[in-house]
């Protein structure tokens, strides 16, 4: 039966309330009942990082450079892979998540996956009404919810009409209603560098991330991709980079990419701190040839020319001269 009875308190009520802190699931970017958007290619490695995250955020563990400070309950909904394909992503996955405690995964993390269902079974379509109030009933007692993947799990007839996604939209604002959160791994656009779809179903997410693949020596490991940041409503931190990530036989490794390290050493050059390299080098804890290599590649993209960062080092020394001067 429909609840109407709404509650709408003035805004001094609101102001004198104390609201309980909404824990992190992910840090920096995840709180309870908050919902996210993955998207990538087919094959660049979307199962596997939304797996990953699953066995982090179960076991109270770190993935990349984010941590799940406690652990908490997980449902894992496949649309489409085999149980002994889950079996064999996850055993690999344990070992390049070292660190984790995994008797607390065997208990926290549950998977709901279409290909484990009798055949007779009507697995839930994201689509409809009926689908949806059968997988929230399936998703009580969990706090997050991971959709691996929304092509696979809704039967949606026009991905370009916003009308179309309307029901997948309403479902994931009944989650955050039920504090629950909820990550959404779907596909990318033809062009790779959005979703599918339509924008509307970029309303209710607080962080959207595309995985883009990686090429050259990295993307020999066969799961290698960059990560790009489309939306984020967390507060900003180191952590949330544009990060490059491969895995290495059953290690996950990762660092900033070539774009996001020029941006840093920029930022660094045009503070005014620093009056060298070697000075730029041991603010930002990077290794001398290190400094060099991405100074070359800002001058390269044209980021920066190489008489501008001089300029930089020149009004550094002016400003300390000043400072100096001032102290006599």
């Amino acid at each position: 039966m429909t609840n109407y009875t709404f509650r709408i308190p003035c805004i001094g009520e609101i102001l004198d309330h104390e609201f309980l802190p909404r824990g992190d699931l992910v840090t920096p970017w995840l709180k309870e009942g908050e919902s996210a958007l993955i998207y990538a290619a087919p094959g660049v490695g979307k199962s596997m990082f939304a797996l990953s995250l699953a066995l982090a955020v179960a076991g109270g563990g770190k993935y990349l450079d984010w941590e799940a400070p406690r652990p908490y309950r997980v449902l894992f909904v496949d649309g489409e892979m085999p149980m002994d394909t889950i079996k064999e992503r996850t055993e690999l996955l344990l070992k390049a998540l070292p660190g984790i405690d995994q008797e607390l995964i065997r208990q926290n993390l549950h998977v709901f996956a279409r290909q484990y269902q009798d055949a007779s079974v009507i697995f839930p379509n994201l689509a409809t009404i009926e689908g949806q109030n059968e997988l929230e009933s399936q998703a009580d007692g969990f706090d997050l919810v991971i959709l691996d993947n929304l092509s696979t799990l809704a039967n949606v007839e026009d991905e370009n009409a916003s009308k179309a996604f309307q029901p997948i939209v309403g479902f994931l604002m009944r989650m955050k209603q039920l504090g629950q959160a909820c990550i959404l791994i779907h596909h990318s656009g033809k062009r790779a560098s959005t979703y599918r779809g339509s924008s509307m179903l970029a309303t209710t997410f607080e962080v959207i991330l595309g995985l883009e693949k990686l090429t050259g020596l990295k993307a020999a490991h066969g799961t290698a991709f960059q990560i790009k940041w489309d939306k984020l409503r967390a507060k900003p931190d180191e952590r949330i980079k544009s990060w490059e990530v491969w895995l290495d036989a059953d290690r996950w490794e990762f660092e900033a990419a070539a774009s996001e390290e020029v941006d840093i050493l920029l930022e660094a050059l045009r503070s005014g701190k620093y009056l060298n390299q070697k000075e730029l080098a041991e603010a930002l804890k990077w290794d001398p040839s290190k400094v060099t290599r991405t100074k070359e590649k800002a001058i390269a993209t044209g980021a920066i020319t190489l008489k501008d960062w001089g300029l930089a080092f020149g009004r550094a020394k002016d400003a300390r001269s000043c400072v100096t001067k001032e102290d006599f």
